[in-house]
């Protein structure tokens, strides 16, 4: 058995005969325009990719790349949790794909040694998921969400367990009750940083405590990873995914995501373990590996095989180049006078969605662009204000540009207003400086 990493969380796994690729996203400018690689993935590269099946965690461009299907050299069977929501499914067939959906928890045989096994992050237990999301009331009423899934690997008795982007909080309960942990995990692959618009798209009344934010999203995910160390004790573990920086005019934001290079995050998560570290049988400690771009870990061998032919310009020259880049929705030509109709039923489709699950809030909703704002509650219709409002507390304003907004309004065939926060198109100024996730979770049915 053998892992080659490929980019963030796009891997080539060997399981004997079987070779599988992990979540595709390999080409640049995702999330509409703004997420990219360092060093980048070449379109050759791509072109010489051999592989049998296709693995897709979850719905998020960054594991579900379209860009990235489209210049796949095969179209493989892939390989989904089998969601009661078919998003992913339909997405997949639409792109030509044939998809088989396994059921939680429920083997899958690659061939006659090697298996695959996929999971929901909650367990396929909709309240839990309901309690760690805020939305309880509608996903009582629902399946398994389409938060993420961890997959276990196994090939002649070797075992690799890819957690993803699964939070601990809700893994956890899946590891534990199908005993995953008490498997003897060869290799783990588990996550250290958290993309999302937090704290670089927020606006902070004084520098000591953007850093501080920015600190402490760091620590929080990888506590995050040490903690599934600790309770998995795997004889290796390979901190990945969600490795990624940011482009065209948004490349300023890079550096307060909050996100730890892998350097740093194996560092930090080596002495976290030194301190109390989960002995595993025979009594060792477990061994710490830093994947880089083609780097290749020999599970049999427990050997590191490093890459050493590298040809990408320098990481500030590649910085540079990518700045100048437009965002996908730069060319766009929309018609303002559909915007009246669109913001009305995207506030009957907010208030709808809060009246689901029993939200009901105080704070205000802003949505302004360089050319409108119009605000909202989960008891109040959409009102048109002025861009130079002053807001009364608590209110939320989202500034967000004129072309995107378009997008967002219509719908996901077009844009998703939880794909553009990750993206970092949204910038937000809250007071006071709390989260509401409920609010957060109708905000994303904001459009017709």
């Amino acid at each position: 058995m053998r892992v080659q990493h490929l980019q963030s969380a796009t891997q080539i796994i060997e399981l004997g005969d079987v070779k599988l690729l992990t979540d595709p996203w390999l080409t640049e400018g995702e999330y509409y325009g703004s997420w990219f690689h360092y060093p980048p993935f070449g379109d050759a590269q791509i072109d010489a990719l051999e592989y049998d099946y296709i693995y897709v965690s979850h719905v998020h461009p960054d594991h579900l790349s379209e860009k990235t299907f489209e210049k796949l050299p095969y179209k493989k069977p892939v390989l989904i949790h089998n969601y009661d929501a078919k998003f992913v499914k339909r997405k997949l067939e639409m792109w030509g794909f044939e998809v088989i959906e396994c059921n939680h928890g429920q083997t899958y045989n690659l061939s006659d040694d090697t298996c695959i096994t996929i999971y929901a992050a909650d367990n396929c237990n909709p309240e839990l998921c309901g309690k760690f999301m805020g939305c309880g009331a509608l996903e009582k009423k629902m399946g398994s969400t389409q938060i993420d899934t961890l997959a276990v690997f196994e090939c002649d008795g070797e075992v690799i367990l890819n957690t993803n982007d699964c939070p601990y909080a809700l893994a956890v309960d899946t590891i534990t009750a199908h005993r995953i942990h008490q498997k003897n995990i060869d290799l783990l692959l588990v996550g250290y940083g958290g993309a999302g618009p937090y704290p670089q798209c927020f606006e902070f009344d004084s520098i000591d405590l953007k850093t501080a934010a920015i600190k402490k999203k760091e620590q929080q995910f990888l506590d995050q990873a040490v903690n599934y160390i600790k309770l998995v004790k795997p004889f290796a573990y390979a901190p990945f995914a969600g490795t990624y920086i940011l482009g065209s005019r948004l490349s300023d934001l890079t550096d307060y995501r909050g996100v730890p290079s892998l350097l740093e995050a194996g560092e930090a998560i080596n002495q976290a373990l030194a301190v109390d570290p989960p002995m595993i049988k025979p009594p060792v400690k477990p061994v710490g590996i830093l994947l880089e771009q083609l780097d290749i870990y020999d599970v049999s061998q427990r050997k590191l095989i490093k890459n050493t032919i590298y040809g990408a310009m320098s990481y500030s020259d590649y910085v540079k180049k990518i700045s100048s880049y437009p965002l996908d929705f730069d060319k766009d030509d929309w018609d303002d006078k559909d915007l009246e109709l669109l913001i009305k039923k995207a506030g009957q489709r907010f208030h709808n969605k809060a009246k689901d699950i029993g939200l009901v809030s105080n704070t205000r909703l802003v949505i302004q662009t360089e050319k409108i704002a119009f605000e909202l509650g989960t008891r109040d219709d959409v009102v048109y204000v002025a861009l130079d409002k002053v807001l009364c507390e608590p209110f939320i304003k989202v500034i967000v540009e004129h072309n995107l907004l378009h997008r967002l309004l219509r719908g996901p065939r077009y844009a998703h207003w939880n794909n553009a926060e990750i993206g970092s198109h949204l910038k937000y100024i809250r007071k006071p400086d709390q989260f509401e996730r409920g609010l957060y979770y109708c905000m994303c049915f904001l459009h017709q």
